[in-house]
């Protein structure tokens, strides 16, 4: 859907809304990085179900929805915690054949990815070839020989999602979202241009006339983009470099809890089912003390 010059400012509980049961989702983020983890726990208050969540590198928030049932399939290059480790909830959840896991190279992802926001039926790369990666997706991936040199090439068809979710340093009331200093990970450029719809939630909302004096940080125009959340510290317990760290506490206790179910569960009611708001979810993990950590990158 391509978005009007309107004000485009929501809550948290009015962006997940825009989330439907059964919805393929981009969701932006690393293992530890600039992840729109707010949303996903407003996600998973809201009892969303049979997703497809896309991304690059799957980490916290992807085992957090798993965990809470609200996952069906994974299109991912990898899935896990970082330094932190293996992602226990997707483990459990693949092996029991409650979560499909649709794998792929990254370069054969961003070409589906880059194929859908171009409006092509499919793009094509020589990465796959010679492995049996290729035999996992013939619906998806398939050999063609290339017309001009007769080499062989792999076609990767079009992949469209229902919404993308990105976190990002701060946009204005339409909806021009900009990073800082730029965006660092290909998510955030592709996704956007991908999806039918584009909810982003940022630390701060600024005038437009700030934006319009600092253009070269625009990394998201107005008209791709639905729906915008005001959410300071909206990317914890994962980073959002220069502003803070990731919170080596928090994931360190869900690499701990999650490699049992019940473990995972106490997580989930203590910090996610368990506050009421944003405000106080960040007095949940520690409040200004916590905060002022993470911004020092301690």
């Amino acid at each position: 859907m391509m978005g009007k010059k309107a004000k485009k400012v929501v809550s948290l509980a009015e962006a997940a809304s825009l989330v439907r049961d059964g919805d393929i989702v981009a969701l932006q983020g690393m293992g530890t990085q600039m992840s729109p983890l707010a949303l996903v726990r407003e996600l998973i208050r809201a009892g969303k179900r049979d997703l497809t969540i896309v991304m690059i590198v799957g980490g916290i928030g992807l085992d957090w929805l798993i965990a809470a049932g609200c996952v069906r399939r994974v299109i991912a290059i990898i899935v896990n915690l970082d330094e932190f480790g293996m992602a226990h909830a997707f483990r459990r959840a693949v092996e029991a054949g409650a979560v499909v896991m649709e794998e792929y190279s990254e370069h054969q992802l961003l070409s589906r990815l880059l194929a859908g926001a171009y409006g092509l039926p499919f793009l094509v790369t020589r990465s796959g070839l010679g492995t049996d990666l290729l035999a996992l997706h013939p619906e998806t991936t398939r050999i063609l020989t290339c017309p001009f040199t007769g080499q062989e090439v792999v076609a990767c068809r079009a992949l469209e999602p229902d919404v993308a979710i990105l976190h990002a340093h701060r946009a204005d009331i339409y909806g021009n979202i900009q990073f800082f200093p730029k965006p660092i990970w290909l998510d955030a450029d592709v996704f956007p241009r991908a999806a039918r719809r584009v909810i982003v939630t940022v630390e701060e909302i600024v005038e437009n006339e700030e934006i319009r004096r600092t253009p070269l940080h625009t990394g998201i125009p107005y008209f791709k983009v639905d729906a915008v959340v005001e959410v300071p510290y909206g990317a914890h317990p994962c980073s959002l470099y220069p502003l803070y760290a990731f919170d080596r506490a928090i994931f360190q206790e869900y690499a701990t809890a999650s490699r049992t179910i019940e473990g995972t569960r106490a997580f989930l009611e203590k910090y996610i089912y368990g506050p009421a708001s944003h405000q106080e979810y960040l007095q949940r993990i520690g409040g200004a003390e916590a905060l002022l950590r993470i911004r020092r990158w301690e």
